[in-house]
């Protein structure tokens, strides 16, 4: 055991928990002769060990026989093949495992608990094992794929209603239809999305909507009206067309329903005709694509919208890669592809360095959610791509986002008095752990500040410069260079300008690192984990409200 103290003696304990507190997590390394050199005290809330068997000098046998008693384990053996294995052949397979170069797993332990390791065996015979808890990267992960599967599954019972359905925005453009009311207007999906009701209707008959549509807005009433339509054939139909208001005050969206109840008519033959209450009604021809609609067929109307504009298809199928690309040229985009989030990740990066813009990224669902961060990093529209979706359905899709994406950047003289102000971003956030990047863009989002997500603090300084955000959320253990000098850097670039407010982002471990954030030039810190009620408090602090005074008056 001298022999072992003396040959580990440059290892440093403190060191070493200092480490362990900064991941996040455990740290058990361990040396050519599979002894423990040094086994960090969060392992004992992560594996269940004794507190004996970290001892510097316990075997690793010794150390896995421990954890097999207790009824936890390395990951290893997820199918379930611990059943089928003896204690020792168990623990052999783990001390393979960690012979391994390198290794990566993730492990459920119980129902809603989720364990990752990264093994590194290195070149002088020294291994490093780092166990972290990352229940909440799965929960998030989980949650988003189930609240994509439930918006997949409304938009299938929406789109397959026996009754047209549409939903039209706060500016009268349609943003949502059902394959009914295509039928009805005599128009496919993409030849309807974008467009306001005086392009799909007559005249006369888009005026009155058009009052009612403004009505309903306004007021959040619902209106009953009752219709009379003049099919191709010469019959007549009674429609019944019901609106009503959803959404939040500034995204406020107008629905409309449409029943034709003249088959009511057959259901009792004693009363009277349906199409009687047509009397003093004015009827309008169903002929909607004919002389009263604007000049052009559906391909023109397309290219309208989508010519020249670039998009990025990301998946790892190559059917579902195909097919993708085959709607989206047909719809006169320039289209690139990517199997990755490593892939994505360079591609857009290289985009970005190239000052070549990309107008939509399109995922696919079975991607993994690092796609989702890398978009919102790189400020552009993500659409979720599900495989199982008709092309007819993706060309609408892509339309709609793109058309958002273009009314977003729009500058309208009557609404913006500030338009600098309302192109700006208010939020940079220097952040590289995924998971607390999607916090913070749930966050943002949900508060209705725009904002920018940095992933090392090369990225923050260089977002810094060329967006000028309002205020800098600053984690501090960023790669390349740290929050403490990124910060720094800022102050410099800034000499002579107004001062940016950066506020330090720390762990709660990390609260002892408050004055050497404000040593740095921050203006204050923040602990995680964050909150939406954490971060207005510390607007209001550092910015006086200015942000949400700004947008106020947008």
């Amino acid at each position: 055991m001298d022999d072992l103290a003396s040959g580990d003696a440059n290892i440093q304990t403190a060191m070493l928990e200092a480490i362990s507190e900064a991941i996040s997590g455990a740290v058990l390394v361990y040396d050519r002769n599979d002894l423990i050199v040094f086994a960090s005290q969060q392992l004992l809330g992560l594996l269940p060990v004794p507190r004996k068997f970290l001892a510097p000098g316990t075997r690793l046998r010794d150390f896995l026989g421990a954890v097999y008693d207790g009824g936890g384990r390395l990951s290893g053996d997820g199918h379930g093949s611990r059943r089928m294995m003896s204690r020792e052949d168990w623990i052999a397979k783990q001390i393979a495992t960690l012979w391994k170069e390198r290794a990566e797993a993730v492990e459920q332990r119980g129902t809603d608990r989720w364990v990752s390791y990264s093994r590194r065996r290195l070149p002088s015979g020294y291994g490093v094992c780092v166990v972290r808890d990352v229940s909440e990267h799965k929960k998030r992960e989980e949650q988003w794929r189930a609240d994509l599967e439930r918006v997949q599954i409304t938009e299938e019972i929406l789109d397959n209603l026996p009754f047209p359905l549409c939903v039209q925005d706060h500016t009268f453009h349609y943003v949502a239809v059902n394959k009914a009311i295509c039928r009805s207007f005599d128009r496919p999906a993409d030849a309807i999305l974008g467009r306001t009701i005086q392009e799909i209707h007559p005249d006369a008959f888009a005026e009155r909507l058009d009052g009612v549509n403004r009505q309903v807005l306004e007021t959040g009433n619902p209106s009953t009206m009752l219709e009379g339509v003049i099919h191709g054939d010469g019959t007549e139909s009674v429609i019944v067309v019901r609106k009503y208001r959803i959404g939040k005050p500034g995204r406020y969206h107008v629905v409309s329903v449409l029943e034709d109840v003249t088959a009511l008519d057959n259901l009792d033959p004693q009363t009277q005709g349906v199409t009687s209450w047509l009397d003093g009604v004015e009827p309008i021809s169903s002929g909607i694509g004919g002389g009263e609609r604007r000049d052009g067929n559906a391909a023109d109307i397309v290219l309208e919208g989508a010519e020249g504009r670039r998009a990025l298809v990301v998946t790892s199928v190559s059917a579902t890669e195909a097919a993708a690309l085959e709607t989206l040229t047909g719809l006169g985009l320039d289209t690139s592809s990517v199997t990755s989030p490593e892939e994505l990740d360079l591609f857009l990066r290289m985009a970005h360095e190239a000052a070549i813009g990309i107008d939509l990224v399109i995922a696919d669902a079975e991607m993994d959610v690092r796609c989702l961060g890398l978009a919102d990093q790189y400020g552009i529209p993500l659409l979720v791509l599900d495989s199982r979706s008709s092309a007819d359905d993706l060309a609408a899709s892509v339309l709609r986002k793109l058309r958002d994406g273009s009314a977003a950047n729009d500058v309208d003289w009557q609404v913006c008095a500030v338009p600098m102000i309302h192109e700006g971003i208010d939020v940079l956030v220097a952040e590289d752990n995924e998971v607390n990047q999607i916090v913070f863009s749930q966050i943002l989002e949900g508060l209705g500040y725009r904002y920018v997500l940095a992933a090392d603090g090369e990225d923050a300084v260089r977002l810094w410069q060329e967006q000028r955000p309002r205020v800098v959320l600053m984690d501090i253990t960023l790669p390349k260079r740290n929050g403490f000098e990124a910060a720094r850097e800022i102050r410099v670039l800034e000499a002579g300008l107004s001062a940016t407010p950066i506020i330090g982002v720390l762990p709660q471990a990390f609260d002892r690192d408050r004055e050497a954030c404000l040593a740095a030039g921050m203006d204050g810190v923040i602990l995680k984990p964050i909150s939406p009620e954490a971060l207005e408090a510390v607007f209001q602090t550092h910015l006086n409200g200015e942000i949400r005074k700004l947008q106020t008056q947008l």
